[in-house]
């Protein structure tokens, strides 16, 4: 997910400077006023929109996309198969010092409710619980990015209404104009560049990775559950193959 991630910043960022500096003056791309203006307008916006817990789960859904290692569901599958067999060789308590276990916190802590004795009614509801707040959370960050998105079009408009009539105060020459009019456009890029290139597909991705994980939870209770049954690995293979698309 992480490379795919900045391929397409690297390919989408790639085209729009090569046809910038091929075709033209870079120079006349360069505005910073006009970058002030829509960047930090948008998180002006953004701010006043959503409460400060939304931003930083907007943050921590953001760094997740690149740190959080992604399993496959049929990693998942076997790797709860696996730890099912073990369960009748070893104590749950052992089985938890286990590298795939730990490796995957949330399969992680339905074990240690496992270990622990937890009747299987307290330890579905924990995990349910869990898996709700974390993909409200996500969601909450993916309307962040999404209404980011929305403001930096607008953002990018204002920049260049304030230029166009900055511009048509000052140019005394008719000829100007065009020039000028050029140079006003370019917040109005900046504001199509962000909410096309970053914000957007940021929440994009951020609602695909929730979708997904929000899946692996689910994979994992049930896996969780099963265990706790004491149901045999067929059985358990069985039902979870019923969670795979």
């Amino acid at each position: 997910m992480k490379s795919s991630v900045i391929v397409g910043f690297l390919l989408g960022f790639g085209i729009i400077l090569s046809v910038i500096f091929f075709k033209q003056d870079p120079s006349l791309y360069l505005n910073w006023p006009a970058m002030a203006i829509t960047l930090g307008g948008t998180l002006s916006a953004v701010i006043i929109y959503f409460s400060p817990q939304a931003m930083k789960n907007a943050g921590k859904s953001l760094i997740a996309i690149f740190k959080d290692k992604q399993y496959s569901e049929i990693y998942l599958v076997d790797t709860i198969l696996d730890i099912s067999k073990q369960s009748r060789k070893t104590s749950y308590k052992s089985l938890i010092e286990n590298e795939s276990i730990i490796e995957i916190p949330f399969l992680a802590k339905g074990m240690n409710l496992v270990a622990d004795g937890e009747d299987i009614e307290h330890i579905e509801e924990v995990l349910i619980r869990d898996s709700r707040s974390i993909t409200e959370k996500n969601i909450i960050a993916e309307r962040v990015f999404r209404i980011a998105g929305s403001f930096a079009p607008m953002f990018g408009m204002m920049g260049t209404v304030i230029g166009l009539i900055a511009m048509l105060y000052r140019v005394k020459d008719p000829a100007a104009i065009p020039a000028a009019m050029g140079l006003a456009l370019v917040t109005t890029l900046y504001g199509l560049i962000l909410a096309a290139l970053i914000f957007k597909p940021l929440s994009g991705k951020i609602r695909d990775k929730n979708n997904t994980d929000t899946r692996v939870r689910e994979i994992i209770i049930a896996g969780i559950i099963s265990i706790r049954k004491n149901e045999n690995s067929h059985k358990i293979k069985e039902k979870l193959l019923g969670y795979l698309h």
